[in-house]
């Protein structure tokens, strides 16, 4: 157990996030419980509003991206431009979930063919008329950018038609080096519906919910469905978990059908935001056990996981270059040190949340000129020492080049001495500063952040001192202006505080 624990944790520190695999995540969730021409149903708005809760607290759906119609607001006109919104906003990167939970009927076509409808709250038994055919499902993904798809139908009279026969060719998640990677990249577009021809979706008090919906549930929340442990759920472990589940809880009286609506075979994936590995092993009294064959069996195995290991390793080290060096939302730390003029230097610590950064650092310089009040052309050589704290707003032009402000306060020492004379002079005192300029990254296929920008700077601070019977006055605070030249290195957050 000691052994794998290091295993597990470097499994951990590669696991594929979410925004490793989309950019964006929208979804479009229906429940109608008081329909106007047709019987009611008891659950449906509470099923949609509890997978909406899943959606955002379990897998991190934006709360804005995510419209409920629920009863009056689910009439046709406003499902369909529900849907032509999901089209016009999603992008290539990005997912979308749609689900129902309504009746469900299908129309026996003239030449022996099925056509499944969705009812809006304002359907009726004139189906292609009053309801939204299953072909609506179709031209939305044929309309859409969305990279993956998945349609979750809670809907009574199953038998829903344009379910494809297609299905994916299947990667064994066990042997297959970056499984997760693999099954994300091509687009893909699924549905799974709660039921097959006549079947009515079963509906009971103790469950509070459907049956496909209850399972729905316990899959995604309760990651039953994670059949294989690895912190991920595709949309076909989801259809094998609910057509298994549904059929027992309903006394075989329906079973969820699930398939894809393109040939294309990319899988939606829910991704848990605690995202873990799970490495199987034998205990090493099972590999002395073994028989000399199953010994070779299992170090071609271990051989094998070698490689997959170091596949994964740079696999994992490319997502951290993209994510963390090539998004421009990530927070980081950062160093950087700049050089005014007049020998003034500053080093700071900085810590960005989104566009905005804290920084705290420390200022010195040596042999500043200050001119003297009765004699301008003499001057002395002063030290300058303090500890600054600044806040600054950064705008972003491109990913690698920016626009910031920033403004805080010193607290500065300034120091003079005359040795020849044995005099001395220091003042403490607390000052302005500010700045504003250009920046920009230039090597930004590194993991590593180098930074570099031009600015023009301002401090509050003395010109000019006097002397009187020998004890020097520094005098004459003003806002200096300088041009700086400032050199960065950013470290992203999460390599301290992961995810």
């Amino acid at each position: 157990m000691y052994k794998i624990l290091p295993i597990l944790l470097f499994a951990y520190s590669l696991a594929v996030t979410t925004d490793e695999i989309y950019d964006n995540s929208y979804a479009l969730i229906i429940g109608i419980d008081k329909y106007e021409n047709v019987k009611n149903l008891n659950y449906a708005v509470a099923d949609a509003e509890s997978i909406q809760d899943i959606l955002v607290n379990t897998f991190n759906f934006p709360e804005g991206n995510i419209t409920l119609l629920k009863n009056e607001e689910a009439n046709k006109q406003a499902i369909l431009k529900a849907f032509s919104d999901l089209a016009k906003t999603a992008e290539d990167n990005d997912r979308v979930l749609i689900y129902f939970a309504g009746h469900g009927k299908t129309l026996e076509l003239t030449e022996g063919g099925e056509r499944g409808y969705l009812l809006p709250v304002d359907g009726n038994e004139d189906l292609y008329l009053s309801s939204i055919g299953m072909d609506e499902l179709e031209k939305l993904s044929e309309m859409s950018r969305a990279k993956h798809m998945l349609y979750l139908v809670d809907a009574c009279y199953g038998g829903l038609a344009a379910i494809s026969s297609r299905g994916s060719r299947g990667l064994d998640v066990t042997s297959t080096p970056n499984y997760i990677e693999k099954i994300t990249r091509n687009r893909g577009v699924q549905i799974i519906t709660a039921g097959g021809k006549d079947e009515e979706v079963q509906e009971k008090a103790k469950w509070g919910a459907s049956a496909f919906t209850l399972n729905l549930k316990r899959g995604l929340k309760d990651r039953n469905a994670d059949m294989n442990s690895d912190g991920y759920i595709t949309a076909n472990e989801l259809g094998m978990f609910l057509s298994e589940k549904v059929t027992i809880d309903s006394d075989n009286q329906q079973t969820p059908q699930y398939g894809r609506m393109t040939s294309q075979e990319g899988e939606f994936v829910f991704v848990y935001s605690e995202n873990t590995a799970v490495i199987q092993d034998k205990s090493t009294d099972e590999k002395l056990d073994l028989v000399p064959s199953d010994k070779e069996e299992l170090k071609s195995q271990e051989s094998n996981e070698k490689d997959n290991i170091a596949e994964r390793t740079i696999s994992g080290i490319s997502r951290w270059r993209k994510r963390y060096s090539e998004e421009e939302d990530v927070d980081v730390y950062a160093i950087t040190y700049s050089l005014y003029e007049n020998n003034i230097s500053r080093m700071q610590l900085l810590s960005t949340f989104g566009s905005n950064c804290m920084g705290i650092g420390k200022i010195s310089g040596k042999k500043i000129p200050l001119k003297r009040d009765i004699n301008p052309e003499e001057s002395i050589s002063t030290t300058v020492n303090g500890i600054d704290f600044a806040l600054s707003y950064t705008y972003r032009i491109t990913d690698e080049v920016w626009l910031s402000a920033a403004g805080g306060i010193v607290y500065m020492n300034v120091s003079w001495q005359n040795v020849a004379n044995n005099t001395s002079s220091k003042i403490n005192k607390v000052v302005p500063v500010g700045g504003c300029g250009i920046g920009t990254r230039p090597f930004p296929s590194l993991m590593a952040g180098f930074t570099i920008a031009m600015n023009v700077s301002t401090i509050y601070s003395p010109q000019s001192y006097s002397s009187t019977n020998g004890i020097i006055t520094i005098n004459d605070y003003a806002y200096n202006i300088s041009p700086t030249i400032e050199l960065g290195f950013l470290i992203p957050k999460v390599l301290f505080w992961p995810e």
